[in-house]
């Protein structure tokens, strides 16, 4: 399938997520909403104490499940499940683009990058957090986009342009990650480059 010169200028976010964990499943919060997620955390290599984004206990606390929560794999050296930028943009990029000012996502595309299949056995949580209350929670459920008749297995589009994800600071979203997953997550936002 062909990308309309529109289609390649539009917006985008694309991350690479690996679970190091060979033996366990890790929930990975994508956005926190409300929440607050820092931590000091010091790095194995320079000894430098570094802020990390990647605290679930706040989340957790207010009863939203969480393992990790995710940040730039160069904050975060010792989590569990790495999560690094592709191309010009890292994960706080997007991070403080939602927290800020908020986007809509038109598409969410997956790709595997191993040969097991049960990322696509996952649900993509969505709930809009509340102080002092837990909303309630939304899914995608990955395995309604896998297409049977595809000869590219590899990769699921999640296409969102009937009815658009807004993410808005509010916005927890989390997706359990499989042990020993290793792929790639793009959200396409409804803005294009415009010369």
């Amino acid at each position: 399938m062909q990308n309309t010169l529109r289609e390649a200028l539009m917006a985008q976010a694309t991350f690479d997520i690996t679970n190091t964990d060979s033996s366990n499943a890790v929930k990975l919060c994508l956005l926190p909403g409300v929440y607050n997620t820092m931590k000091m955390t010091q790095d194995p290599t320079s000894k430098e104490v570094v802020v990390s984004f990647s605290d679930p206990a706040a989340l957790n606390a207010a009863g939203y499940a969480a393992d990790q929560v995710a940040d730039d794999a160069k904050f975060d050296a010792n989590a569990t499940v790495q999560v690094a930028g592709v191309g010009r943009v890292m994960f706080r990029d997007f991070l403080n683009t939602v927290q800020r000012v908020g986007c809509t996502v038109n598409k969410i595309i997956i790709q595997n990058k191993v040969p097991a299949q049960d990322i696509y056995d996952q649900q993509i949580e969505i709930a809009k957090t509340v102080i002092g209350a837990k909303g309630g929670m939304d899914f995608i459920t990955l395995q309604n986009y896998v297409n049977v008749n595809a000869y590219d297995r590899t990769k699921i589009t999640i296409d969102l342009s009937e009815e658009p994800l807004e993410l808005t600071p509010e916005v927890f979203m989390a997706l359990n990650i499989p042990a020993s997953a290793h792929f790639s997550i793009q959200f396409q936002f409804n803005t294009t480059v415009n010369f």
